[in-house]
């Protein structure tokens, strides 16, 4: 694995936007780091799980791990916003993953790949960027995965940028981006290492 030090430049300013709140996204072609106020947050002892959803999650159909296929995680989800993500920040995201602080959750159907999550972990925070799905409830389930593992590896807290309709459902709070800053600050400060479940 190679040193922050032996980056590129692109790599070296994308983990410094993270560690001061901003986030990447591709617009028109262009490469731009952005922040919104205020910011959702998924807090685990307020993290709502719906009652169809855990139900579905102990049938055992489907089957979850870490860092298993980063890549082709980065691949759903650009399939659905490929004005978001573009090839740079694919090759971005791909380099934060070899560097130990890019990681996805995936959930299985037997050997299909049902969903997935990716995001970012600087100390005990942890920046969801997207998620997809193959297979009804892959992302959710997925999400409730990543989720349980960020909570028992002693991450603080997961953010999502914003929410909308579909992450809703889960009831993140919205702190104001001053606040935030200073969780993330907190959190930074903490070295904790992700593990699956």
């Amino acid at each position: 694995m190679a040193g922050i030090g032996d980056v590129p430049d692109i790599i070296k300013a994308t983990i410094a936007a993270y560690r001061q709140g901003a986030f990447p996204m591709a617009q028109d072609g262009e490469l731009g780091f952005y922040q919104c106020d205020p910011r959702s947050i998924y807090f685990f002892d307020q993290f709502h799980r719906p009652k169809r959803l855990k139900r579905t999650m102990r049938q055992g159909q489907f089957q979850f791990s870490v860092d298993q296929c980063f890549e082709e995680v980065i691949q759903g989800c650009r399939r659905d916003r490929p004005e978001w993500i573009s090839d740079e920040l694919v090759q971005i995201y791909l380099s934060l993953h070899e560097l130990g602080i890019a990681h996805s959750f995936e959930a299985w159907q037997g050997d299909e790949l049902a969903g997935g999550v990716y995001g970012m972990a600087f100390g005990a925070a942890f920046m969801a960027e997207s998620m997809f799905h193959n297979i009804t409830h892959g992302s959710n389930l997925a999400l409730m995965y990543g989720i349980d593992c960020l909570e028992s590896s002693g991450f603080h807290f997961c953010d999502i940028q914003y929410s909308n309709e579909h992450t809703e459902r889960f009831k993140p709070v919205q702190v104001p981006k001053a606040n935030f800053r200073k969780m993330l600050d907190e959190a930074m400060k903490i070295k904790v290492m992700l593990k699956a479940l």
